[in-house]
Formats: structure tokens, C-alpha cells, sequence
């Protein structure tokens, strides 16, 4: 009888106390970024990543679903779970989210995905700067150099900006807003307000970058304003721990 092949093991990825999942999470993406699963190719199947990870199949499959919401993976009834195409990375010149590279003289990469969009229902700080009754928001998750994640929520009027409610969301995989309000739109942004304050990432935040629930994080709050002074949109972004330069100078 032939012996069965043996399955090689997955490391796991991640802090000390990040929950299982996330560690999976971390693992597979991390794995998957450098090519051992290449787009459209399937993973292996579920009692098999049990066997290479060590973990419960109740934890593989909560990884997976983590994955597939973020865009990385797609479940194909009867088939699978392959990769999808990788993030699309994000043209130039950057605004925001400039992050050094080693040398201290260029930037680094960005690589944007579109997660969902949604109309706001919830009072919130928007309030202060956009008609909630029109108010719409699409999250997206920005890849730094594939090296951690960025999570990111645009707020926006869905009556002056249809297509951005209306658009399919993988278009919008690597495109500027700025720039792309400015095209469709002649609508130019004059100036910024921005915020900054530290503070424990949300637990959907932390889950969705991949750190362990209560991490301190970054927390930015841009506001893009017209010639007039009023507000175009309004952005959230979150930055996890990571041992990047930010640059921030206009």
C-alpha cells in the first residue's frame, strides 16, 4: 500500500493572544501573497487545513468566511475555495495613507479593496459635516506593501455622488476617491481637515486588519472640503501597530 503523502504544516501568523482565526487568517494571507496559492488556483480542502494547522475545523472555517468577506477568497458551490484576483494596487500621487519605504526617500505600494458599502442610518460624527438622510458608506481595506492592513471608511452624500452608490465595487479596487470626485464630478478638493488620536481599535476593526480584539491603533479622521469651505466626504481610517514612518506633510 502506498503511504499516504504527508501534509505539510502551516505556521501560524500573529501577537501572542491574537484569537486562533485571526492567526489562520494571517497565515493563509500571508501565504497566499507570496504566491503558494496563486489566483484561481483552490485551497486545499477543509479537513486538510485542519491537518495543517492544528486548529478545529469550527476554527479553519471561521478563518475562511474572514477571508471570503475581505475579498481574498470565493467559495464555488461543489468546487471549493479558490483565490480571487489580489487587490488592485493604487496609482499615484498620494494624499493620504504615505507610508516611507526603508530608505526614508520613497513610498511605499498601496494595494486597495472595496468590502461593502451600506447607507448610514446611525447618528454619528458625520453629522456635524454631511445630510445624513443621503448618506452612504463604502468600507475598504488598504493594503501597505502587503505587509499589515489599513481599514478605511468613506463617507459620502449618495444623491451628489450616484455612481459611487451605485458603481460594482471592484471598480473601484485601486482608484482614488479624490481623483475620481474630481474627474466624474469637476469637483476639486481644496484643502483637508484631519484628526488624529490613539485609541483600541473597534473589534470589527481589529478583526478585519488582523489583530487581537483591543489593540491600540491610530485612528485619522479627513475631512475633504471645496473651495467654499464645505464638505465633499469624510473619511475614517485606522492604522494598526506597525513599525512604518507616516508621512503626513501636505
Amino acid at each position: 500500500m502506498t503511504p499516504p503523502t504527508p501534509v505539510s504544516r502551516l505556521e501560524l501568523a500573529g501577537p501572542p493572544g491574537l484569537p486562533k482565526y485571526l492567526m489562520l487568517r494571517n497565515a493563509l494571507a500571508e501565504q497566499i501573497d507570496k504566491g503558494r496559492w496563486a489566483p484561481g488556483e483552490r485551497l486545499p480542502a477543509e479537513d486538510v487545513l485542519v491537518s495543517m494547522s492544528g486548529l478545529s475545523l469550527g476554527t479553519v472555517q471561521r478563518s475562511l468566511r474572514l477571508l471570503v468577506q475581505e475579498g481574498r477568497l470565493m467559495r464555488r458551490h461543489g468546487s471549493g475555495t479558490f483565490v480571487t484576483e489580489q487587490p488592485a494596487r493604487l496609482g499615484g500621487p498620494f494624499q493620504h495613507f504615505r507610508f516611507l519605504d526603508d530608505a526614508g526617500t520613497g513610498l511605499l505600494p498601496i494595494y486597495t479593496k472595496a468590502l461593502r458599502r451600506f447607507a448610514v442610518q446611525a447618528p454619528g460624527p458625520w453629522d456635524q459635516w454631511l445630510p445624513r438622510e443621503q448618506l452612504w458608506c463604502i468600507d475598504r481595506l488598504f493594503s501597505i506593501n502587503r505587509e499589515f492592513d489599513v481599514f478605511v471608511q468613506v463617507y459620502f452624500c449618495g444623491e451628489r455622488f450616484a455612481e459611487l452608490r451605485e458603481i460594482d465595487l471592484e471598480q473601484l479596487n485601486g482608484v482614488s476617491f479624490k481623483d475620481l470626485i474630481a474627474r466624474r464630478y469637476h469637483q476639486p478638493t481644496a484643502s483637508y481637515t484631519e484628526k488624529m488620536r490613539l485609541a483600541p481599535l473597534p473589534d470589527p476593526v481589529a478583526e478585519a486588519v488582523g489583530v487581537a480584539p483591543g489593540t491600540p491603533g491610530a485612528q485619522m479622521e479627513i475631512i475633504a472640503h471645496d473651495d467654499l469651505g464645505k464638505a465633499i466626504y469624510l473619511q475614517h481610517a485606522y492604522f494598526p501597530p506597525n513599525g512604518r514612518q507616516l508621512l503626513i506633510q501636505p
